[in-house]
């Protein structure tokens, strides 16, 4: 998305501004304090609790308001749950394009890997968050969740599409034919190639989609403990993964096991 000038006017067209915009009313100022509380109280209850125990009786405990005050600044609670929502998104998608900035542009497989670790590590630090995130809907998410879902989606699909893209146009490697596709699944990978803007053949989307599921499917198993207490170390078995997924894509060669103090050092 392109990012405008000046406001739009009643008929739809820019307007250009003289100066700096004009500084926010002590009434919107306040507004936007209260909205910030109810997300950051909505947080700590999913945090600490998880988001089952979330209701507006909650956060406006939490707040120091009625719980009918919320519905000055929010339309019910899935409305406090997508904007909360999004800020956990904000931070996550952050620190993965950290992840990704630290390493050199040419250095393909550590700008997939990196942020890959980056993922497993926030998630175990934040089960609930990724419960919310990436779990079975909740009553308290209600009809939002297929917003949020959809939202979450092309925020990573911008992350890591983009390194895909950079990939494939220097270091292409083989993949499956369009013809060769199931066309159930051409025509699905299509649709999600036009709604995330990641133009790379579809046989490498199929890849790049590949290879997120095995990388959630891991963390995902890790979060939710499936293999405790039979397997209590998996960082071994998720760089099996993160070496397998980085080989089918010609880049075995450029996997480096991760740092032993859990310290990253940029690549050289």
């Amino acid at each position: 998305m392109t990012a405008g000038t000046g406001t739009a006017a009643p008929g739809g067209h820019p307007q250009d501004h003289d100066g700096p915009a004009p500084a926010p009313t002590r009434r919107e100022r306040l507004r936007r304090q209260m909205s910030a509380d109810v997300r950051v109280a909505a947080r700590e209850v999913i945090t600490r609790q998880g988001v089952e125990a979330l209701t507006l009786a909650e956060i406006a405990r939490r707040v120091g308001v009625t719980p009918a005050a919320l519905y000055r600044h929010f339309d019910d609670l899935g409305d406090i749950v997508r904007h909360t929502t999004r800020d956990i998104v904000g931070e996550l998608t952050e620190r993965l394009r950290e992840a990704i900035e630290g390493e050199r542009e040419t250095d393909h497989a550590a700008r997939l890997i990196a942020p890959s670790r980056v993922f497993r590590r926030w998630a175990l630090a934040h089960r609930q968050e990724f419960r919310l995130l990436f779990g079975t809907p909740t009553v308290a998410a209600g009809v939002v969740h297929t917003d949020v879902t959809a939202e979450w989606v092309r925020e990573l699909a911008a992350l890591w599409g983009a390194e895909h893209m950079r990939l494939w146009a220097a270091r292409p490697y083989p993949i499956p034919a369009d013809e060769e596709l199931d066309p159930r699944v051409r025509r699905q990978i299509a649709d999600y190639r036009t709604a995330t803007g990641v133009e790379i053949p579809l046989g490498a989307l199929v890849v790049m989609l590949s290879c997120w599921r095995t990388l959630f499917g891991q963390v995902a198993l890790e979060v939710f403990e499936h293999l405790n207490p039979l397997i209590t170390d998996q960082e071994p078995l998720f760089e099996m993964l993160m070496l397998d997924s980085v080989a089918r894509m010609g880049l075995a060669a450029d996997y480096r096991p991760p740092e032993p103090d859990g310290v990253r050092r940029p690549s050289m």
